[in-house]
């Protein structure tokens, strides 16, 4: 009786496993690089858009930098005009203000004129700044009332008072006695209260008389 044994060859599939290592690690090794390479252009156009981005930002940040320093020229330029027109105003109304106080003296005279009641003689006026003190004599004291109401409702005439009031005894050119009355008072001139508002004060009142002899 005779045996019979069969003998399976050995197959080495070291080299296979090897091959198939390697080639799954170039598998994945390209698969890395293709990730690295589309990630670094995704950076590449991220900073090219960032990039042109920031160069649109700065461009406009020139514009308005030179918008603003054009404004800034045009600001300047109105505040000098301001000044300009607020010192030529200034200038004016010093102008004004001095042509006023040229004409006063002729005004006040022509307005006292209009204002001494029969009766009252004026003997002295005089000047001290914007005050004026006026001196006379009255034939009784109800003239010398009527005189300090009539310049009381004068417009551009301002705190009007009698001063002093006393009788005195006089002669005249014929050597008559009369017992009169000696008199001061002061008032002072009150400027316009609306700058260039033409003469408001002493011409207007001048054209029309708050009084007139009685």
């Amino acid at each position: 009786m005779s045996t019979t044994t069969n003998t399976i060859p050995s197959v080495n599939l070291l080299p296979y496993h090897e091959a198939r290592k390697a080639a799954r690690r170039k598998k994945v090794y390209t698969m890395l690089g293709g990730a690295a390479g589309a990630g670094a252009l995704i950076v590449l156009i991220g900073g090219f858009y960032i990039d042109s981005q920031i160069d649109a930002v700065n461009a406009r940040n020139q514009v308005l930098t030179a918008a603003n320093t054009k404004m800034d020229g045009q600001i300047k330029e109105v505040n000098t005009l301001k000044k300009d027109i607020e010192a030529l105003l200034d200038r004016q109304k010093a102008i004004e203000s001095l042509q006023a106080e040229r004409n006063l003296p002729v005004q006040l005279l022509e307005e006292l004129v209009r204002q001494v009641p029969e009766g009252v003689y004026l003997t002295s006026l005089k000047q001290a700044g914007d005050t004026f003190v006026m001196a006379g004599v009255a034939q009784s004291n109800e003239r010398v009332s009527e005189l300090l109401r009539n310049v009381s409702q004068v417009a551009w005439l301002d705190r009007a008072e009698l001063v002093e009031s006393k009788a005195v005894t006089m002669t005249n050119n014929l050597r008559e006695q009369r017992r009169l009355f000696d008199f001061s008072m002061r008032f002072a001139y009150r400027a316009p209260e609306v700058p260039g508002d033409k003469k408001k004060g002493a011409s207007d009142a001048a054209a029309n008389p708050a009084g007139g002899k009685v």
